[in-house]
């Protein structure tokens, strides 16, 4: 099963929204070249000089879990989660996150969090789909 965070699109929205948008690049540079010690190096410098900046904790959790750090990752949702609950962006992000992790119970229930906030949420409506298949499958083989 594979539930579906949208990385990518939020890197770029993250990347033009900074007003240092520029310093930025080598970030995603390493992003995209793999080199994963260095774009968390990077990115938790701008943490040090904006620690309550939530694009930055949004792109540190994106990129650790580009980088399997999923653990790690889900720290940073979860302050995102607790900080902004009413955005379903965040609730989806994290349900996939838990379900990388095994945890379907808590990836399902954010999954409807996240669709109870914005009902047309398409992303959010596949990844409970795919929960929800999951769970048909798992109570047929028993």
């Amino acid at each position: 099963m594979k539930v579906k965070c949208i990385f990518l699109f939020f890197v770029c929205l993250i990347y033009t929204s900074f007003s240092f948008a520029s310093d930025l690049d080598g970030v995603l540079e390493l992003i995209k070249n793999d080199k994963e010690t260095e774009a968390i190096a990077r990115i938790n410098r701008y943490i040090q000089k904006y620690p309550s900046d939530p694009e930055l904790i949004f792109l540190r959790g994106a990129t650790l879990d580009h980088f399997g750090k999923t653990r790690e990752a889900k720290e940073d949702f979860l302050i995102l989660s607790n900080k902004y609950p009413k955005d379903p962006i965040i609730k989806n992000n994290l349900g996939v996150l838990y379900s990388k992790l095994g945890e379907y119970r808590k990836a399902r229930f954010l999954f409807e969090s996240a669709l109870k906030l914005k009902t047309d949420y398409q992303e959010a409506k596949n990844n409970l789909s795919l929960i929800q298949k999951q769970d048909r499958v798992y109570l047929t083989s028993k």
